[in-house]
């Protein structure tokens, strides 16, 4: 299903997504990726969306059963793992060779790379385990190519360190808390010139080469946290990347049972795709100058919209030709 194609300058496309009722007096809760809310909400939410995507054929795959699918869609919920714990992962959508639908979550933990002073990671990942104790699920200390390194093209590696989790919002309530800090290092370390190392080196008595001792001995070891990495990757994108999970592709799936993840395995052997439904819609509104539409300020001109090739039109018969290549 995509959303409509182009249209005048009065365009305006929105994507409208599943949202369970709000109880009377309860707050919206904000979509933004920073917000934070309660896990029995985040709860509610992944099922009023699998209520939602039942109506539409999409059933969660939940008995041991292997379906062949073409992938159409993903989307990050949360879901109970065998212990009852709310865990992050992906819903993929799958139309079958006879029409039928199904959908099956993976769960994948999110995770972003951190940076710490030479010869420092163990003394950050302790102090991180004990800091973010019952957020942080795992930490690794894993090389990587750093491509800021003077001399990385002769392949040349240095340490971060891997903090995985169970959720994203764990994820985004640490990195809320680290990011400050690393802002901070970075602007000390670029205060920090050779000359001024040289001169602290000469007044102290300690030769460069041990210049990462008293880094070790640093109260909070928060000042030693000097970068992050693929922190902002979207945790849907970041998980296809990692497993080579794409849209548009013949998959075999095999589901388990709740205990075992499921095992999404392409098919290079079936080209062929199946014939979706296709629904686009465009809404043209009035707008300001430069400005995007405002739903409280800007009247809707016209709705329309188009299933498969037919275009139903909207208000004053005035007709959007779409052509259906261009969807």
């Amino acid at each position: 299903m995509r959303k409509g194609g182009g249209g005048g300058g009065g365009g305006w496309r929105r994507r409208w997504a599943a949202e369970p009722p709000a109880e009377d007096g309860e707050r919206e809760t904000p979509r933004d990726e920073g917000s934070s809310v309660s896990a029995l909400r985040r709860l509610e939410r992944s099922q009023w969306t699998d209520k939602i995507d039942a109506l539409f054929g999409f059933e969660r795959m939940k008995e041991p059963a292997e379906r062949t699918g073409w992938l159409i869609n993903m989307h990050p919920t949360e879901i109970l793992d065998e212990d009852k714990r709310l865990v992050s992962a992906v819903d993929y959508y799958f139309i079958q060779e006879d029409g039928s639908r199904f959908k099956v979550a993976l769960p994948y933990k999110p995770y972003f790379y951190i940076a710490a002073q030479k010869s420092c990671d163990r003394e950050v990942s302790s102090f991180l385990s004990k800091k973010f104790q019952g957020k942080i699920a795992k930490l690794e200390i894993i090389p990587k190519e750093d491509l800021d390194l003077p001399n990385h093209l002769v392949g040349l590696k240095r340490s971060y360190i891997k903090l995985s989790f169970n959720t994203v919002d764990d994820l985004i309530k640490v990195r809320r808390e680290i990011t400050p800090a690393v802002k901070k290092n970075r602007e000390r370390d670029q205060a920090l010139d050779t000359y001024t190392t040289l001169l602290t080196s000469a007044l102290t008595g300690h030769s460069l080469n041990h210049e990462e001792e008293p880094s070790k001995k640093t109260a909070d070891q928060m000042d030693n946290i000097i970068d992050m990495r693929e922190y902002d990757v979207p945790y849907h994108i970041r998980l296809s990347i990692d497993l080579k999970i794409h849209v548009a592709l013949w998959y075999n799936i095999h589901h388990r049972g709740s205990s075992f993840p499921p095992e999404i395995i392409r098919r290079d052997d079936m080209v062929e795709r199946p014939d979706p439904v296709v629904l686009a819609f465009d809404i043209e509104t009035t707008k300001l100058p430069l400005k995007f539409p405002d739903a409280e300020t800007d009247q809707i001109m016209m709705i329309s919209y188009m299933i498969d090739g037919q275009v139903i039109c909207g208000p004053g018969n005035l007709v959007m030709r779409l052509q259906k290549s261009a969807i």
